[in-house]
């Protein structure tokens, strides 16, 4: 299974392109302070992580293995001889590791040969696109190759090539696209892949190369290049200094596809979703053309420090022609970025009786903290636990029966967030044990001298839910101060990530002026997490107290599915006092909850899915017969009209009505395939009934029998008696 690609690799699958010829591809070639870089990632992994492993041959061994699987996961580029071209780095790349300055030949005459194979590739592609396929040939297409080995010819290449491609011609003609349309769109497709791999540079193979190194100390340490960094830090503070808009590559051009409400583009009003940018200038400077250039380094012209100016040249979204520009001038600022920020909602219940109920639903997507902001003492800087405080507020003022936390899609963030938002339920006391790679334990307590909310509590998790979000969960638990529900386990994901600055040192070694930063940092398990009863969330994971069927059953996602997973294990549990609010009633809730979901259709319909998806995963193997795909989706569709018709039904009988809203086609399985349908959205839309969170119902109505089984028991306790 594997776990960690960049995201321009994990799309190399498809890579491909339309040449007539096969030129010789443009050798890359490390940076002089590239080395230093490496060995620089090298002493901090064995010096600063949890699991105080030594670089050796075993470690090299697993990086030339993880190396190539980055490069060519499912077997599509390199042939079996340069496997064992590739053999003779098994047992050096350690030692070249620690040689001073670090010798990078091997990393550089990989990808070299790799983008070599992409050419070469490319030219079948072009070719085999021009010749007709048999639909009506029974064979087959495996589409996960990574146990199987790698191809021992060009021709055997060619034939796995025939069928990847035959394969994406089935999905256009099972969704009617026109022949001439899906050909135009796969040959975009891979001319925008392969002029992406001819634009890597030296510092994407470093980081390829270094995460792989990495992932054999543990799934979640990496090195992170500078622009990397740059996203992974606005990503954890929800905030940056720039424009405020979304960019994407569109062709030769960057295009604008969103603004963000507030920021200084929509304060502005200049810039319109679609313009295009074609030349970037700093204050009074002159522009630079942009046309043709990488994403990543368009945004780095475009970012910039709050209250300097930056000039866009574009074309208009709504200009005549191509030769029509604007400039638009812009001062940049902070801009905050709130799509991901914890939102709340009301949910409305009845009981037997007909007595309606009410709950607050906070949905926290992750545990954010802009620490840049916070160090700056900026009174308004962005916190989970801030903006969580204000919601229960909201909820406390309208009256809600009760507080369910979704934590599903959460995959963690800020350890001092998930630690300050424990802080919110309970009054004081320890909320996680973290122990250091020297075996230290550290006990982190509550933070609050207040319980903002002391009410009916409920966390929803899922297989999704991680890192910070199992801290909180397991504290709620051990606490026993709400209820957990979700799928068998979350995800296990029980370490900490320090990220270590690499520019300092890399200029105190090399004599080079460096106006910018060109080391990045490295991302470094250095920390474990344990819940204050003494067992780690990692590989296990926290276990629901009410297990819900999940459509990810069965699914290798969680931690015990990632190689070089640290393992789990526990110390001893610190003192605490429970609240002794949730296990009493567990019991009822637990045959309450299997009542109601035996009879659920829409639970009935996850596990069905379960099933079909695993005898998929069993096969391996998709048919390239047209009229076998058309009868298989013919059945699906029934099957999903079925239960469409069948949602009406239910829907029809209760007063509330139903939510209609379009559905798109699906989207094909590779990433890809997002851009090349993005113009599909608007065809052949159907209103169709919105697919309820039931889920989410479920868990409401678990709570809601938790309000009930307490009236129930303190209806049913004796009167106290008062001594005369």
């Amino acid at each position: 299974m594997k776990k960690k690609i960049t995201g321009f690799i994990s799309s190399m699958i498809l890579v491909g392109a339309l040449f007539a010829s096969t030129p010789s591809p443009d050798l890359v070639h490390p940076q002089k302070y590239q080395p230093e870089i490496a060995g620089l990632v090298s002493t901090y992994l064995t010096y600063y992580h949890y699991r105080k492993a030594q670089i050796n041959d075993d470690t090299s061994r697993h990086l030339l293995k993880e190396y190539l699987e980055a490069l060519d996961p499912n077997k599509m580029f390199f042939l079996d001889s340069d496997i064992r071209d590739f053999s003779k780095y098994a047992t050096i790349l350690d030692d070249h590791l620690l040689q001073s300055p670090v010798n990078l030949e091997a990393p550089f005459f990989i990808f070299n040969r790799y983008k070599q194979r992409v050419q070469e590739r490319s030219v079948y592609i072009l070719d085999r696109l021009k010749q007709p396929f048999d639909f009506t040939k029974d064979e087959f297409y495996q589409y996960d190759r990574e146990k199987l080995p790698w191809a021992s010819t060009k021709s055997e290449l060619d034939e796995l090539w025939r069928k990847r491609l035959k394969e994406d011609l089935v999905r256009f003609k099972l969704r009617e696209k026109p022949d001439d349309e899906a050909l135009d769109l796969l040959t975009k497709r891979y001319e925008r892949i392969r002029k992406s791999i001819d634009e890597y540079e030296s510092i994407d193979i470093l980081e390829n190369f270094l995460n792989s190194l990495s992932t054999t100390f543990d799934p979640h340490s990496s090195y992170l290049k500078p622009a990397t960094k740059d996203n992974f830090d606005i990503q954890m503070g929800h905030s940056l200094e720039g424009i405020g808009a979304t960019l994407q590559r569109d062709g030769e051009y960057t295009k604008v596809v969103d603004i963000v409400k507030g920021g200084p583009a929509y304060r502005g009003g200049e810039l319109k979703a679609g313009d295009k940018i074609i030349a970037v200038a700093q204050g009074e400077d002159k522009p630079e053309d942009v046309v043709d250039l990488r994403l990543d380094k368009v945004v780095k012209k475009i970012r910039g420090a709050k209250g300097t100016k930056v000039r866009l040249t574009t074309i208009p979204v709504d200009a005549a022609d191509q030769s029509e520009t604007k400039e638009v001038v812009i001062i940049r600022d902070r801009v905050e970025i709130t799509s991901a920020d914890a939102k709340s909602e009301v949910k409305e219940i009845k009981d037997e009786e007909g007595r309606v109920y009410r709950f607050g639903v906070i949905n926290i997507p992750s545990f954010y903290m802009d620490s840049q902001a916070k160090r700056k003492k900026d009174p308004n800087y962005k916190s989970t636990t801030r903006d969580v405080r204000k919601l229960i507020k909201e909820l406390k003022d309208d009256k809600v029966d009760g507080i369910v936390v979704d934590l599903r899609q959460n995959g963690g963030g800020s350890l001092d967030e998930a630690i300050e938002l424990t802080g919110l339920f309970i009054e004081d006391g320890p909320v996680v044990q973290i122990k250091n790679h020297r075996g230290g334990v550290q006990v982190e307590e509550d933070p609050f001298p207040d319980q903002v909310y002391a009410g009916p509590l409920l966390v929803l998790t899922s297989v999704f839910s991680a890192s910070a979000s199992e801290i909180f969960a397991s504290a709620i638990q051990d606490y026993d101060r709400g209820i957990v529900v979700g799928s068998k386990n979350t995800h296990g994901k029980g370490t900490v990530q320090n990220v270590l600055g690499l520019q300092n040192t890399l200029s105190k070694m090399v004599p080079d002026r460096f106006e910018d930063d060109v080391a990045g940092a490295l991302k470094v398990t250095t920390h474990k997490f344990y819940r204050i009863s003494g067992g780690s969330t990692q590989f296990k994971g926290v276990a629901p107290d009410i297990s819900l069927p999940s459509p990810y059953d069965g699914m290798k996602l969680t931690e015990e599915s990632l190689d070089y997973a640290l393992p789990w294990d526990e110390i001893e549990p610190v003192k605490y006092k429970t609240y002794n609010q949730v296990r009493e009633s567990l019991n009822y809730l637990r045959t309450n909850s299997m009542k109601r979901v035996d009879k659920d259709p829409e639970f009935r319909y996850v596990k069905e899915d379960v099933t079909l998806r695993k005898k998929m995963e069993e096969d391996n193997q998709v048919s390239l017969n047209l009229e076998v795909r058309r009868k298989e989706k013919t059945d699906l569709e029934a099957i999903n009209t079925s239960r469409e018709e069948e949602r009406r039904i239910r829907l029809a009988s209760v007063e509330t009505p139903a939510e209609i809203k379009p559905d798109a086609d699906k989207a094909d399985d590779e990433a890809d395939d997002e851009a090349d349908d993005e113009a599909d959205d608007e065809d052949e839309k159907d209103d169709k009934i919105a697919i309820p969170d039931f889920v989410l119902e479920e868990a409401v109505a678990i709570i809601r029998d938790y309000l009930i089984f307490n009236s129930n028991r303190m209806a049913l306790a004796p009167a106290k008696k008062e001594s005369l």
